[in-house]
């Protein structure tokens, strides 16, 4: 495998010795629903961009071998300085993503592709999910180790109603059979090159997330457990949660 990558920076090579546990974090959304001045994964909470918070949960896992993050293009320069402000040893590359959540896991992938081996294990997580556990993380690697893929869910609490015009209902959804996403969304490398490859020929360009794109190109997904606190900040709400998250566990 190639030590360059047509122009994205390479901090490291990884050994293909064993298997290694990668860590694709994805930070290329432009968060629209925050109405900031500035993406949400990049917004300072506490002293410390959101991005950051998320980094540094994969720092702390000792099963993470390698992190590379998928970064809005013209911010790329500022992710770099975070990793080396922050002491972000396990980061190995930043990469520019494209206009698209699907787009920027198309490009971590060409990256991957070019740097580690199929047999390595590719944890897809939302850069905007700052309260990921270690437990989590754990489940994660065990599911892939176990079944092949793992996507990450918490059980639907609430009552559900199907509707069709997105203002009534007379039809009760069971919540026993719904799942809630969330990430890490992780499978092999070679198993996301090939719902990738299979997405091509099926004419599939933007699906919402890896466990979708899994089903629709015909694979079965199998669920690891999540944690309420791994929520995704999309809104200003989101944040004042995240902010009484940090002072109840003391990471203010």
């Amino acid at each position: 495998m190639s030590h360059e990558s047509q122009g994205k920076k390479s901090m490291d090579s990884p050994d293909e010795s064993t298997v290694r546990v990668v860590a694709l974090v994805l930070a290329g959304g432009v968060g629209a629903r925050m109405r900031g001045p500035v993406p949400k994964q990049f917004l300072v909470v506490r002293n410390k961009p959101v991005l950051v918070y998320t980094l540094e949960a994969f720092q702390r896992a000792v099963a993470v071998e390698d992190i590379i993050v998928v970064s809005l293009p013209e911010w790329t320069g500022i992710v770099e300085q975070y990793v080396k402000d922050c002491g972000l040893t396990k980061v190995r590359s930043v990469i520019p993503g494209g206009v698209s959540g699907f787009e920027s896991i198309r490009c971590g992938l060409h990256y991957l592709e070019e740097q580690y081996s199929p047999e390595d294990i590719i944890l897809i997580h939302d850069g905007v999910r700052p309260l990921l556990t270690e437990e989590v993380i754990n489940a994660n690697i065990a599911g892939v180790e176990k079944y092949g893929n793992a996507i990450t869910v918490v059980p639907a609490t609430e009552a559900l109603l199907h509707t069709d015009d997105g203002e009534s209902s007379n039809r009760v959804v069971e919540r026993s059979h719904i799942m809630r996403t969330q990430t890490p969304q992780s499978l092999r490398l070679r198993d996301l090159s090939l719902i990738h490859r299979q997405a091509d020929e099926m004419g599939i360009h933007d699906s919402v997330a890896t466990c979708t794109l899994l089903i629709e190109t015909g694979h079965v997904v199998h669920a690891v457990a999540g944690d309420n606190s791994n929520f995704k900040l999309t809104s200003p709400e989101d944040v004042a949660l995240f902010e009484a998250y940090l002072d109840a566990k003391g990471m203010a």
